[in-house]
């Protein structure tokens, strides 16, 4: 029985000690130019929406198994107008969790966005300004166009997660392999 309690917990401390080792995080620095007027933002952007930000959620996204997590903030908009490029009624903008913007459920505001990976993301170094009514940025952009379709985006919000699951996961299959393996023992010794 000591041998399997040794065993037992050599397993556990080897499985703990990869994923302390593994899961060192990098660290980066944030330099932003300043960049000129809001008219001068949409020649750097790929767009700009004006809307409600209707729900904020932050994922916690990771290179594989074992790569560099990051967390990102991810907001619902309810679109009212877009700039430089029609966007559906809908969007959900990707932000930076460490620098980006703290957007408030229920508020508008007007953001600058960037297609990056078939993602859109507004930079942490882009203009983001929290407006009242459309018509302070039609003052500031111009009409703009109103949404090209009504959409629904909302669910894909539902399997965002700041917590690590890929650690419950691990967990969950170390007890259950542990649990096993003391059931087996225990069946051994009721026959001998």
């Amino acid at each position: 029985m000591e041998k399997l309690k040794l065993r037992i917990i050599t397993l556990i401390f080897f499985i703990s000690s990869v994923f302390f080792i593994s899961n060192a995080q990098d660290v980066n620095a944030l330099s932003c130019v300043e960049s000129g007027s809001p008219q001068e933002q949409l020649e750097i952007y790929d767009g700009a929406v004006y809307g409600e930000v209707k729900q904020v959620k932050v994922d916690l996204k990771q290179e594989g198994f074992t790569g560099t997590k990051e967390k990102i903030r991810y907001i619902l908009v309810e679109v009212e107008r877009s700039w430089n490029t029609e966007v559906d009624s809908q969007l959900i903008i990707a932000t930076n969790f460490t620098w980006g913007f703290d957007f408030k459920e229920g508020n508008k505001y007007l953001i600058y966005f960037s297609e990056v990976d078939g993602e859109l993301s507004s930079s942490p170094c882009s203009l983001t300004i929290e407006i009242n009514h459309l018509n302070q940025a039609t003052e500031l952009l111009g009409e703009g166009y109103p949404p090209k379709q009504q959409v629904n985006v909302e669910h894909k919000m539902w399997f965002m997660f700041e917590q690590d699951i890929d650690l419950f996961i691990v967990g969950v299959v170390v007890f259950a392999a542990i649990f096993i393996l003391f059931m087996r023992v225990r069946k051994k010794k009721r026959k001998v």
